[in-house]
């Protein structure tokens, strides 16, 4: 019988409230759309509340969350480091960053504390089914909005919160940041690669995806990876190659007994797919940008006809403008670390990062995050928020790669080791990047979004007769068939 999941989905408030959310994010980096956008947050956030009061606190369901206990331990340390640093100009951003941890830990990373049921199961299931398309048909409608205004314009459009179209010989479409079109075309692409997992749409939909749709998602996909290409982020780059490598990864060890020739073998191999993926990604967008160039800056070519007499055509090549490779993050490291060695024990607080940032470095700090999210924890949260953090990460990975490297035909082709690999891919992206925790924004919001899920599915499974550990020698007295029943 067809799972009635849609329904759940409608009574359920935190279901319709994480939906909501996390569009309502993905849309605050989109131009014209953005303002309300940012509007309708400040509303998500006073719901949170409510909803973190009365679904968690009040039901008490927050004992159900994985490790929730290195997570309160890590709320609390915050705000002890607020309170030690007393009322200054960053307070407010301080203290906004404790409402938002909850959000993430709980609603979000906390949802498979909801799964007490196999129908609560399928219904979570389904909602990141709904999370999936939403962004799948969001990616494909706005990417073909952003290509036919290159096409059109060729140029940047002047908009109250910076560029679009081109910003600084980057293609930035209908983002108002390169980068962080970059970042939204590759969650779109792996909520693709989710919908194209064939066991993921029959659990959660009960019949097989239509051949339209698999087309749908197809373009959806390759317009993604041409978008990333001209928008030319390196850390976007660095995270395809990480998810890649972490599927293949799976591929080749999940699901197996791994003895010592067959790891050296494989490993060897590993090695060779990802210099050979590393290359590959950045030739391909390197020829890629050339022939968008070409086509862009052609004077033949109708892309041109749309500029006045008066218009200067400059050349369009979709590459920094900037050639420094670390476009001045190592520089931000450094200012960081003099930061933190000041404060190395409870930290400074989100809204202090500026201020200390000046005050220890000369007045040359500009911005207001180091752009690694790791260093921006151990800032603001000191060596003891630095250590929560890290016990809770430890517990949670170690569960994590135990289960996706098991003997489990189950999860073959769903879409849990798409769920790991995003997570891997994150956690190095994240060195490049501001976004971890100390950021209201969809970034550090989709990451704990994807840590819920892949919770919800180890929940599922864990227990069952098919925990049988690749790197276990258990393997050797227990088998399972095809199906995961014991053959032992």
């Amino acid at each position: 019988m067809k799972p009635n999941n849609k329904l759940h989905i409608a009574k359920n408030t935190l279901s319709l409230f994480r939906i909501g959310y996390i569009t309502d994010l993905f849309l605050c980096s989109v131009g014209y759309v953005n303002i309300a956008a940012e509007v309708g947050k400040v509303i998500f956030l006073l719901w949170a509340l409510s909803l973190i009061f009365s679904d968690y606190i009040a039901a008490l369901r927050i004992k159900k969350i994985s490790y929730f206990g290195w997570l309160v331990l890590f709320i609390i340390s915050n705000i002890v480091t607020v309170l030690l640093q007393g009322y200054n100009d960053g307070v407010w951003e301080s203290t906004l960053m404790l409402v938002h941890l909850p959000v993430i830990f709980f609603i979000f990373y906390g949802l498979h504390s909801e799964c007490d049921s196999e129908d609560n199961t399928k219904t979570i299931l389904y909602e990141f089914y709904t999370i999936c398309n939403i962004f799948m048909y969001l990616s494909l409608v706005l990417n073909i909005i952003s290509i036919f205004s290159l096409y059109i314009v060729g140029k940047s459009v002047t908009y109250s919160f910076g560029y679009l179209v081109v910003y600084e010989n980057r293609f930035t479409g209908v983002y108002f940041n390169p980068n962080l079109m970059a970042f939204s075309s590759f969650c779109a692409a792996v909520c693709c690669h989710i919908l194209l997992q064939k066991k993921f749409v029959l659990t959660t939909t009960g019949k097989a995806a239509a051949r339209a749709k698999i087309i749908t998602t197809y373009v959806s996909l390759i317009l993604n990876l041409a978008v990333i290409f001209l928008t030319d982020s390196n850390a976007t780059a660095v995270i395809i190659i990480c998810y890649v490598f972490t599927f293949l990864c799976y591929r080749i060890f999940g699901g197996r007994y791994i003895n010592a020739a067959f790891l050296v073998k494989r490993i060897i191999l590993l090695a060779a797919a990802l210099a050979f993926l590393s290359v590959g990604v950045f030739v391909s967008r390197t020829l890629f940008q050339t022939g968008a160039t070409h086509t862009m800056n052609d004077p033949s070519s109708s892309a041109n006809t749309f500029y006045d007499s008066d218009d200067e055509l400059n050349e369009i090549t979709f590459e920094h403008q900037n050639k420094n490779l670390d476009s001045g993050r190592i520089k931000l490291f450094k200012q960081g670390i003099n930061v933190f060695k000041h404060h190395p024990v409870m930290g400074v607080g989100k809204g202090n990062i500026q201020k200390y940032g000046n005050r220890y470095n000369n007045n040359k700090m500009k911005y207001s995050d180091f752009h690694n999210g790791y260093l921006t924890i151990l800032v603001c949260s000191g060596l003891i928020g630095f250590l929560l953090f890290a016990g809770f990460a430890v517990c949670l990975s170690y569960r994590m790669i135990k289960c996706l490297f098991s003997v489990k035909p189950v999860i073959k082709d769903d879409a849990f080791p798409c769920i790991v690999s995003f997570i891997a891919a994150y956690c190095i992206y994240t060195l490049f990047e501001k976004a971890m925790v100390f950021e209201v924004s969809f970034m550090v919001t989709i990451f704990w979004l994807f840590l819920g899920y892949a919770c919800t599915y180890m929940r599922s499974n864990e227990g069952s007769n098919y925990c049988v550990y690749a790197f276990s020698s258990r393997f050797e007295k227990k088998s399972v068939d095809d199906k995961g029943n014991n053959t032992k």
